[in-house]
């Protein structure tokens, strides 16, 4: 029995290594016997070594990531100077709780951050709090060699380091008085404080100047020429469960990591006093925040706060008001604390302490559907527009386009049966809540028209009497990681933001660039001053326009300003165009160059060297040495396509599990039945374990044959080349096969063996396929149909082949059938879809494989039909 658990174990290591990790990276976990792992003395509660043994959360961690690897960990005991220098010299293949700094990137490699902490300043009980480093000039502090505070208080010669061997000592030392403050990782100091007892020391305010006042991360280390070991942490550590990492945090830090907030003594103190804040917001702004029908309080602001609530103990009471300019009267009035969301303005200082903003919202307007794109709102003059009464927005709306002519109204619902029925133009608001309100409220006379060159800020805003408070949301709200709020947006704004997204209105900006190119170049024709006029005409588009004479920058649009963050035209006038794109496309632009008339995707690059994706277009003029290039911005764009593929990927998972879910049953029953004959004391023949050993054997290379085909699936190289098409629907059927069988739906493959040979991109028709047939399988589901069946034929015409792809979900409603096609259209709910599937299924039969895709109701349900020409045309 222990013989074939350990079989079990070694085959089930090898599927793991074969599942994630490249042949470089298996070849170097074969040929590696052990990797030498760095493991200081007394570094609680991360690393340190306890009676000969290595302990601590980043020696647990590692341990956990690697353990289905095969690579086998020896660690190495010494000083962290010690240490550093093994590294260096080879000695040491990982080091680990280390920070990331530019010098060390120059000779290591890091993993992902595993650990977020903040450095703060830690001092005697009776000591006033450090807000500032100028308050320890003239002091003492307590320093560790080879550690990277030493290089930080090397910058302040007014202060005088006092080194020590390691953090007990450096403790020892400030709680009897030798030295002033030490500065450490709040968690480590925490840890130290509770378990050791140094009752008279306290963490004080985070060193603000500390790599630019952000969260550092722990990490695991090695140098540059062993980085292939870095990409294997990575991959292990992402495939580890989240459970588990969750266990090792309880056991590490306990309660200390439901807050990663460090409090001074007074921000503690009105803690303990107040309990609970009471909390105004906008009764009716979905996506961001309101009611439901029980009196609760949802929305993204809602998550918000249940996390501040469980980094600092407050509770937050929210409180009903029947609207946002009473919500601003219940502040004035005292009856509230603290409104969630909020523009900072001038005229609102009077009342409120602000937080910094940290929400950013694109704004825009909705109008009937017969309305043309709207690219600049200065198109708006003396129109009657609505918007939500006491919106800050307002005020930067009419600063920058003062001849709006705004209705204010009570809610959003208002505003938009306003527009329905014609009595206002538009309605303005942010992009999120209005795609939610069009999609929830089923508002489908209306639609969004065009964006302001705006953006909508929001803070907290906190009562004037309560100045301590307003600092408590701030840490709360700086103290919030990236992959929080992601997944907050991803809970309300993204999939919202992207079903009511016109993905036309791109093609509507080229299209009217290229009418203003046209008319440039026939003025250019006419007379010279066609420029000045020209720029008059591009500054009014939303796409950057980039004008070069002799590859120098001449003249731009304000969108160009605006879009690359410059000052001014001016400030961009001498570029080159390399200026404006980053280190990794400029290999292609050169390859590319004399193809830069079609559109081509690439990384730019703003003044600031942040960078972003966007579509360039290269229009040469003849006779005359200038180029024009216009720009659009995709970055929104390239998030949600993002999006899309990991829902196919998790689509494509769903299917490997149900393939995986019978082979392993099998396995498990027969392991079962060896297990329950020998503890009843039934000791099995050599034949019957002989045939079950097979039986598992032939099972194990079942499971291995099924990742081999998801994987070659996977990473096929999406080139042009003859394929066989029957064998191309065969592998789809292979893949969907199962999930269909799970869900007890009948595939009706009508498909002969008469082998149509076609020249196409290899693994598009199959995405396309794999996609029509995910959702006709979710459309089932979702209608509860008796007796479901999905049917797929094949038959060759004239001039292409046709394959059809019927099911009998009950069909598509009529008023929508002719959208599903268009972008981030979707009828999933939000956790669902992003509405993007069927666009692109769309955009690569009739782009990609020049052929065509439409859909028709039947009698029983959808219809789905893919025109593919026999040839592929360029």
């Amino acid at each position: 029995m222990v013989k074939l658990l350990s079989i079990l174990l070694f085959l089930s290591t090898i599927l793991f290594s074969k599942t994630i990790f490249n042949d470089k990276e298996l070849k170097y976990i074969d040929n590696k016997k052990y990797i030498t792992v760095s493991n200081e003395f007394d570094y609680e509660p991360y690393d340190f070594n306890r009676n000969g043994k290595p302990s601590g959360y980043s020696i647990d961690l590692l341990e956990l990531i690697l353990k289905n690897t095969g690579l086998k960990i020896k660690y190495s005991t010494k000083p962290w100077t010690q240490l550093l220098e093994d590294l260096y010299s080879g000695k040491l293949d990982i080091i680990h709780t280390i920070y990331k700094t530019k010098e060390r990137e120059k000779t290591m490699s890091f993993s992902t951050g595993y650990s977020k902490v903040i450095q703060s300043y830690i001092i005697r009980k009776d000591e006033k709090d450090i807000d500032n480093i100028n308050n320890l000039f003239g002091k003492k502090v307590g320093v560790s060699k080879g550690w990277v505070e030493v290089e930080f208080f090397k910058k302040f010669p007014q202060i005088k380091m006092v080194f020590y061997k390691n953090i007990e000592e450096k403790l020892n030392a400030l709680s009897i008085g030798e030295i002033d403050a030490i500065i450490d990782s709040n968690k480590v100091i925490n840890y130290y404080i509770k378990k050791y007892g140094y009752t008279n020391l306290k963490t004080s305010d985070p060193v603000k100047n500390l790599y630019g006042s952000r969260l550092n991360d722990n990490h695991y280390a090695a140098l540059k020429d062993n980085s292939i070991l870095i990409s294997i942490i990575n991959k292990a550590y992402d495939n580890t469960s989240i459970e588990k990492i969750e266990a090792l945090n309880k056991k590490w830090f306990g309660e200390m990591l439901a807050s990663n907030v460090i409090f001074n003594e007074k921000e503690q103190e009105y803690l303990d006093r107040k309990k609970s804040i009471n909390l105004c917001i906008d009764p009716d702004w979905l996506p961001y925040e309101s009611f439901d029908k029980r009196g609760n309080h949802i929305g993204l602001s809602a998550d918000y706060f249940k996390l501040f609530s469980q980094k600092s103990g407050l509770k937050f009471n929210t409180i009903k008001t029947d609207s946002w300019s009473q919500s601003l009267e219940y502040m004035k009035n005292k009856k509230c604390d603290m409104v969630s969301f909020i523009t900072h303005t001038k005229e609102r200082e009077k009342f409120f302490n602000f937080t910094s903003s940290y929400l950013k919202i694109p704004i825009v307007i909705a109008t009937k559907l017969d309305i043309s794109f709207i690219n600049n709102f200065e198109m708006l003059e003396n129109r009657k527009v609505a918007i939500v009464k006491g919106y800050g927005i307002a005020k930067s709306l009419l600063k920058k386009y003062p001849k709006l002519n705004l209705e204010y109204v009570d809610n959003i619902s208002k505003g938009l049966e306003l527009v329905s029925k014609g009595e206002v133009f538009g309605y303005v608001d942010s992009f999120a809540t209005i795609s939610y309100a069009l999609q929830s409220k089923q508002k489908t006379k209306l639609k969004i028209a065009g964006e302001a060159d705006i953006y909508w800020e929001l803070s907290s805003g906190v009562r004037k009497d309560e100045p301590i408070l307003v600092d408590i949301i701030e840490k709360l709200i700086n103290s919030v990681s990236v992959e929080q709020k992601q997944k907050i947006l991803n809970n309300w704004i993204i999939i919202k933001y992207e079903k009511t997204i016109d993905y036309s209105l791109i093609w509507e900006i080229l299209l009217f660039f290229s009418v203003i190119l046209l008319f440039f170049i026939y003025k250019q024709y006419l007379m010279k001053k066609s420029i000045n006029e020209f720029s008059q005409l591009i500054d009014s588009t939303m796409e950057a326009i980039l004008i070069f004479k002799e590859d120098m920058l001449v003249d731009s649009n304000q969108s160009a300003v605006n879009i690359f963050a410059y000052l001014d035209k001016k400030d961009m006038k001498g570029m080159v165009f390399d200026n404006f794109i980053s280190r990794e496309s400029k290999k292609l632009v050169y390859k590319e160059r004399d193809n830069l008339e079609d559109n081509i995707e690439l990384l730019a690059q703003r003044k600031d060297g942040s960078k972003f994706h966007a579509l360039f277009r290269n229009s040469k003029l003849k006779d005359k040495n200038i180029r024009i290039i216009s720009v659009i911005d995709i970055t929104h764009v390239k998030q949600l396509e993002s999006q899309t593929k990991q829902a196919q990927m998790g689509e494509m998972i769903e299917n490997i599990a149900h393939q995986w879910r019978q082979p392993l049953s099998t396995i498990s029953t027969i392991s079962s039945g060896l297990s329950l004959n020998i503890d009843l004391g039934n000791k099995p023949e050599y034949n019957v374990i002989s045939e079950d050993m097979n039986r598992i054997l032939s099972t194990t290379k079942y499971l291995s044959n099924t990742i081999e085909t998801f994987r070659n699936f996977l990473k096929e190289e999406k080139e042009k080349k003859e394929v066989v098409l029957q064998d191309r629907l065969n592998l789809v059927i292979s893949i969907v096969s199962d999930s269909l069988k799970s869900r007890y739906i009948q595939l009706k493959n009508n498909i002969d063996n008469e082998k149509f040979i076609f020249t196409t991109i290899v693994g598009e028709l199959d995405q396309v396929l794999i996609n029509i047939i995910n959702n006709a399988k979710d459309a089932i589901k979702e209608n509860d149909i008796k007796e479901p069946w999905i049917e797929l034929n094949l038959e060759k015409k004239e001039k292409c082949f046709l394959l059809t792809i019927e099911d009998n979900a009950k069909g598509i409603p009529e008023k929508i059938i002719d959208k599903i096609f268009d972008p981030y259209f979707t009828t999933k709910h939000k956790s669902q879809g992003t509405g993007l599937g069927l666009h692109m299924s769309y955009k690569i039969v009739t782009e990609s494989l020049k052929g065509k895709l439409y859909v028709e109701n039947t009698k029983n349900g959808a219809k789905f039909s893919i025109e593919i020409p026999y040839t592929f045309v360029e």
